[in-house]
């Protein structure tokens, strides 16, 4: 099972995780919120998360 994080020091709260994500395991409560990781049972393994994050907040282990 893949492990994802999101570092907050790093983060922008700009959402790109979370409109990028295929299938939904991001979830941004408000523009202001740091994007929380959900159910990662769920991820697919594409790396569209971690591809897209312009400031590689978004990172991961057992991809």
């Amino acid at each position: 099972m893949p492990e994802i994080e999101i570092d907050p020091e790093l983060c922008t709260k700009c959402g790109t995780c979370v409109s990028n994500c295929p299938v939904g395991i991001f979830q941004q409560d408000d523009d202001d919120s740091v994007p929380l990781v959900g159910d990662t049972d769920n991820c697919i393994l594409c790396g569209m998360c971690v591809d897209n994050c312009p400031e590689d907040a978004v990172k991961h282990e057992n991809f």
